[in-house]
């Protein structure tokens, strides 16, 4: 799953419905008052499987929970495995998820008191959520497999040719930029010929009298 960039936007210009972005929350604009919860001091050396990093009132976010949460937030990121890598072993930025995720909390006990869960809406928007994540997953075992590394010679001419567009833009974003449409590209042939494959093996009936 070395492309797993190009998943994140190609399944949003292909697939219609609601996105949802599992680190919503960010530290800036969301910060909990460190009140309302203890942070337990532990490391990879001393810590437990059955250890909690946080407590929030009743709810105990245990190390397991929190390894899962944030290798979900790590796989859905738009960048490349050996950034991942990085990112993941970055104790920052498991710290700031932390935070991140103790926000989410506070939200989300909040909105069960208020008996959000219970409504028919929330409950709709679960099902898509849920749909949409198992094809998030079948998608890129898939088709990223299949996604070739883009030359750096290609780069490069695209960049020279068309230099006027990157005014202003660091060129090593710029390059970056140039490699991720190339590989939504790739993507999106392999999507739609995935999905023409798909559509001869079904039998798919619209029924174009009903107003929509």
């Amino acid at each position: 799953m070395r492309k797993l960039a190009v998943f994140a936007v190609s399944i949003f210009l292909i697939l219609t419905g609601i996105f949802i972005d599992r680190y919503i929350i960010s530290v800036q604009d969301a910060a909990a008052d460190e009140n309302y919860f203890i942070i337990a001091q532990t490391t990879r050396k001393t810590s437990k499987p059955g250890d909690w990093v946080a407590k929030i009132d009743n709810k105990t976010i245990t190390l397991n929970e929190f390894e899962r949460e944030f290798n979900v937030h790590v796989y859905s990121l738009p960048i490349d495995e050996k950034q991942k890598d990085l990112y993941q072993n970055d104790t920052i930025n498991k710290k700031k998820f932390l935070i991140n995720l103790i926000n989410e909390y506070l939200i989300y006990q909040k909105a069960l008191r208020k008996g959000y869960d219970k409504r028919k809406d929330v409950q709709d928007l679960i099902k898509a959520v849920e749909r949409r994540a198992i094809i998030q997953v079948y998608l890129n075992e898939k088709i990223e497999p299949k996604l070739q590394d883009i030359p750096d010679e290609q780069i490069e001419s695209i960049y020279n040719q068309n230099k006027k567009l990157f005014a202003g833009v660091d060129i090593d974003v710029a390059r970056q930029q140039i490699k991720m449409q190339l590989l939504q590209r790739q993507y999106n042939d392999y999507l739609n010929e995935l999905v023409d494959e798909l559509k001869g093996e079904a039998k798919v009936i619209r029924n174009d009298e009903v107003d929509l």
